[in-house]
Order: C-alpha cells, then sequence, then structure tokens
C-alpha cells in the first residue's frame, strides 16, 4: 500500500478516521482506475465498491474518489 505521504498531489484530501485514513481523490485528465488502483496499492474492485462505480471503464475529470488507505 502507498503511504499517503509518499504521494504528493495537490488532488488528494486526507481524512483521519477508522483503523486507517479516507482519502478523497479528484480525478485528472489521464487518469484511468487501473493506474489509480495502481498508484494507491489498492484494487480496482475496491475502488468500484467504494465509489459506487456504474460503469469502470467510465471516470470524469474533476470527479472525487473516496480511497482507503
Amino acid at each position: 500500500m502507498a503511504d499517503i505521504n509518499e504521494i504528493k498531489n495537490e488532488n488528494l484530501e486526507e481524512i483521519a478516521g477508522g483503523a486507517g485514513h479516507k482519502t478523497i481523490y479528484t480525478v485528472v485528465h489521464g487518469d484511468t482506475l487501473t493506474r489509480i488502483a495502481h498508484r494507491f496499492g489498492v484494487t480496482v474492485a475496491d475502488l468500484v465498491y467504494w465509489n459506487n462505480i456504474a460503469d469502470p471503464n467510465f471516470i470524469r475529470v474533476g470527479q472525487k474518489l473516496v480511497i482507503y488507505v
């Protein structure tokens, strides 16, 4: 799993809580769920589940994704 302190991106908002951290990531041009999942050390299935994504092949620039790290 990626250490949130190692990820330097203005599109992240870290929120402490629970057993880990809830991170809000803002999708930028060129992002895919696969790339985002790899970057954070989670699975595409996790991203789809956490964000109730109907079509994993379609995400929008500016879309906010919840990621638990």
